[in-house]
């Protein structure tokens, strides 16, 4: 704890420069420079020229975002599970330094360890290193000073909740990855027809991904509010005891497996007609007879 607090005292000893604080509310309140930047590269490796390559950086990048989604649920699960943690910024006694104005900084009124923030970014930057480590590393260090460092800055966590969350988030990936590459069958097998389903239907394939894009970019701010506002609500009725991080995971791990339902139908009904059509080569749709 000593040392939390001396290398918070260290960076947030500058807290109320007038440029320094005006810095830090513009990240608290931007998305194109931190999920912005990081959607955009993830979409510039999906396109990349060679054949090879793209079916490569794909399966990476579909492991990427699977890990990060498991990563965030399972920070806020913890969350709030865990022994409640202060933030800084509301602490007494700690030397804590306010800004030199009052700005607006999303806070949910969850224990500060771990950091969330810490474990989306990371996790994102883990999935590019995976694909091209000089990237990889750069989002890593970038990670650190524009989103982690300024919240150690304003107060919203201390360095041990950032750490940790630093390190579950590239974890998390690392064991979808890990998992998933145990099994290639079923990889491949999936990366085949998310290839399909973007080659004859890309209306649909693209509309999707950039609804997940988008949710991504804001990193779910919008449905972690609806969460929230639905777990309140469901609390003050007494149908759930839970916590929200915890109703958080339970509803992302539903979703997945909701998801992964919808996606093994779908495979099987291909299946299905291919087995058909393979059986009949002759066979033909019905067609409508002209009166």
């Amino acid at each position: 704890m000593n040392l939390d607090l001396a290398v918070l005292h260290a960076v947030n000893g500058f807290c109320g420069n007038w440029l320094l604080d005006r810095l830090a509310a513009y990240e608290e309140s931007d998305f194109l420079f931190k999920g912005g930047l990081f959607l955009t590269a993830y979409w510039w490796l999906w396109f990349t020229p060679e054949p090879d390559r793209r079916q490569a950086n794909r399966r990476i990048i579909l492991i990427a975002l699977v890990g990060t989604v498991l990563g965030l649920a399972l920070n806020r699960a913890l969350a709030d599970t865990l022994p409640f943690r202060v933030r800084p910024m509301y602490a007494s006694g700690i030397g804590y330094r306010p800004p030199s104005f009052q700005f607006h900084v999303n806070l949910e009124h969850w224990s500060s360890f771990p950091s969330d923030s810490a474990t989306y970014w990371f996790a994102l930057s883990y999935g590019l290193y995976r694909i091209k480590r000089p990237l990889g590393l750069l989002a890593m260090v970038y990670s650190t000073i524009w989103m982690c460092l300024i919240r150690l800055y304003v107060g919203i966590h201390y360095p041990s909740d950032l750490v940790a969350g630093a390190v579950l988030g590239p974890v998390m990936v690392w064991l979808v990855e890990w998992l998933l590459t145990r099994r290639e069958a079923f990889m491949d097998n999936v990366m085949a027809h998310i290839s399909k389903w973007e080659q004859e239907r890309p209306d649909i394939f693209y509309a999707v991904a950039f609804a997940i894009s988008f949710e991504l970019t804001m990193m779910f701010e919008d449905l972690r509010y609806l969460v929230r506002t639905m777990t309140h609500a469901l609390r003050k009725a007494g149908f759930i005891g839970m916590g929200e991080g915890a109703a958080l995971f339970v509803l992302a791990a539903a979703g997945l497996v909701l998801v992964a339902a919808a996606a093994s139908a779908f495979m099987l009904r291909r299946r299905r007609i291919g087995a058909a059509h393979r059986a009949s080569p002759g066979l033909q749709p019905p067609t409508k007879i002209a009166n």
